[in-house]
This record gives structure tokens, sequence and C-alpha cells, in this order.
């Protein structure tokens, strides 16, 4: 069965005519006219400016799930997302027609590195579908339904996923190139329960593409590219929620309180960086700071905490909302964030839109209060448009 998932591969790259989809160069910045916001308002995905405008209603319907179920491509010109009744769709970012890519729920989805297309799972099984839907979708790893959540390195070169085994307790860590050729076991894992949470993602890639966060087990372990042992990331009872730092030299976790640790990527000098329990810890792009959602008695707020000297900086002040989905802006100067008031809780979407409702944007260096982009919305991502 190897052998056949490695040929099937190989065989759909040349059966195209194409390499190994390559990473386009970007700005490591980009302007602040090209920065969008996708959210959800109900089952609803929308799209707007930074600024709070020109509003675009992208799909209706959306699969609702503990994650968000739409997918940003690499140049921000795409959006895949999974409808409630019927399976995988791919729309513009700018608005416009969509074009079904699946008629089946997938379980997991990640974009090729060129934005070209899609793969994705089925049934435990892992295909790849392009932009240009007169070529059907191709099977990458199928037979036995035990295939699971692949995801392309940053770099394009890999595509790592997991396989499960005769034994229900360990899976296989699998590494293959993106031109179908190395195959190669890198070890195995072993998952945290029967249930296959996809929040925050399974399979996360360091940003130098060297290396890979396998966040299923308890605990997790980085695998390399290179190959050799895998290093355990964490200590503690059940880290989770594993994050890379920019620059791959960090992660943060959390342990079983919910409070947040830093470690270095092999593991090593591990640092508690809070003592009240947090959740979505999201890096800034600049290294050195990481924003979280603290959680204070029955307040949460939103903090910056540096991670060289400690400080923590209060941005919000909590009382009577709930808030969540920290995003920065590309030059780390904003977060925009999703707010909603104790007294939405349980209310209808006609009864929403209380005055601590909605979308928010904060200065990242606290000089001004929030200020509110949207009535209502959730599962924000933030992104640009290349």
């Amino acid at each position: 069965m190897l052998w056949a998932v490695l040929l099937s591969l190989a065989v759909l790259l040349l059966a195209v005519g194409c390499e190994p989809p390559q990473v386009p160069e970007y700005e490591a910045t980009p302007s602040p006219s090209a920065l969008r916001i996708a959210y959800l308002d109900g089952g609803s995905l929308h799209m707007m400016r930074t600024d709070g405008t020109d509003i675009t209603l992208l799909a209706r319907n959306l699969q609702p799930t503990e994650c968000a179920p739409y997918y940003i491509s690499p140049d921000g010109r795409w959006v895949a997302y999974q409808q409630a009744d019927d399976g995988l769709w791919v729309v513009p970012t700018t608005g416009g027609s969509s074009i079904m890519l699946s008629d089946a729920a997938p379980g997991s989805v990640s974009w090729f590195p060129d934005s070209s297309g899609v793969i994705y799972t089925l049934n435990d099984d892992v295909y790849a579908q392009w932009l240009d839907t007169s070529q059907p979708a191709q099977p990458l790893a199928v037979g036995g339904r035990r295939y699971l959540f692949p995801t392309w390195s940053p770099d394009g070169k890999y595509i790592a996923f997991l396989e499960t085994t005769s034994d229900p307790e360990v899976y296989n860590v699998i590494l293959i190139q993106s031109d179908g050729t190395g195959w190669r076991t890198l070890g195995t894992t072993a998952p945290q329960s029967s249930e296959r949470h996809l929040c925050p993602d399974i399979v996360v890639w360091s940003p130098d593409s060297t290396r890979f966060l396998v966040d299923f087990g308890e605990p997790a372990f980085a695998f390399y590219v290179a190959g050799g042992s895998p290093v355990q990331i964490g200590s503690g009872a059940s880290p989770t929620n594993h994050a890379w730092s920019p620059d791959g030299r960090s992660l943060t976790y959390q342990d079983d309180l919910n409070r947040l640790w830093l470690a270095r990527a092999d593991g090593s000098e591990q640092r508690l960086l809070t003592e009240v329990p947090v959740s979505e810890a999201v890096w800034s792009p600049h290294d050195s700071q990481i924003a979280y959602i603290a959680h204070r008695g029955d307040d949460t707020v939103l903090e910056i905490i540096n991670v060289e000297t400690g400080e923590i900086l209060p941005l919000t002040s909590g009382g009577g909302y709930v808030e969540g989905s920290p995003h920065w802006t590309p030059d780390s100067a904003f977060l925009i964030f999703a707010r909603y008031s104790t007294e939405d809780q349980g209310a209808s979407d006609a009864t929403q839109g209380h005055a601590s409702s909605g979308i928010w944007l904060v200065p990242a260096d606290g000089s001004a209060p929030a200020e509110r982009l949207a009535l209502t919305g959730d599962a924000i991502q933030v992104f640009p448009i290349r």
C-alpha cells in the first residue's frame, strides 16, 4: 500500500504536467489597504476591510464546528469553506460565484502553497483538488481509510500526515515530498482520546519548515524533516495548544490549568508566563510579544505579554462581556478581536447587538481605547490579499 500511495501522488503531478507547488515571495508587511478581516455572523461568512468598511457576504449556511469552518488561501484571494449540507466549496475573497470542490464534507483541509488547490481528507483518505475543477479530485493516500490531517510545509516541499495502525492507540507520523517521492515514517504518536479535535491544528509546521509539531497526544512531539528522535514539547499533565514563534525558535503551550508556558524549539528552557488561565494565545509577527485572553475570575481580558521581560499589558478591562479570536495585524501595531456582551448569551440573532458586542480593533501599545468595526461576528481571521 505504501508504494501505491507514493506512486499515485507522483502520477498525479506528472499527469497534470506541473512541478510541485512553489511558494510565491510576498512582502513581509503588506500595505494596510491589502488587509481583510474574515468572520462568521451566525452561519454566514463575511469579509471586510480593517476599517470596518466594504462588508461583503461570501457564503451562507456554513457547517457549525468547534473550529472556523473556512480556510483562507496563502495568497488571500480565495476561501474554502465547509457547507452544512453539501460539502466543500471555494469562493473569491472579493466576492463572486462559489465553486464546489467536493459534494461531501471533508475532515480537514490544507491549501497548496501556490493557492492553486487544496488537499483534504474524506472518510480518512487524502485527496487533492485543483481550483480548475475540470481536473477531478485525485487520490493521494487511499485504501483502508486510515490517513488523517494532511498539511503542506510552508516552503511547499513536504506534506505531513498521520496514519492509523492496527493498534487504535498508535498513529504513524508520515512525511512525503510534494513530488510524491521519499515516503518516510518519522515515528509514532498516541492520540489524547478517540475524539479528533481540529482546534488547534493537529499538524503544525515550524515557520522554517525544518520540523513540525504533532499536537495530538499527551504530550506533544516535534518531528524533524532531517529525521532523528522526536522532541517532547511541554511537561506536566496534558500540555496542549502549542504555537510556534514566528522565527521558529520557541513555542508556547498551556498546562492542565490552562496557564501559558514558553519553551525553546528543542523542548528546553521551559518557563511559566502567566499565573492565570488563558486561551487563544497568538504570537506577534515580530516575535517578542504574545496576545491572549486572560480569564480573571468572571472576567475575560485581552492582554499582551512581552516574553523577554515578562511585562503584561492589559488592553481591555473586562466586565460584562466575553472576548475571543485575537489576531495581530501584520505590522504588530493592532489587535483585532471579537467581543460579545454576557447579556447576549443565549439571545437570538434578532436580539443581539449590545453596545459591547461585535468585532473590535485596539492599538497593541494601549495608546487608545478599542474601536468597534462591526456589530456582530466571531471566528475571525485577518489576512492580506497578495
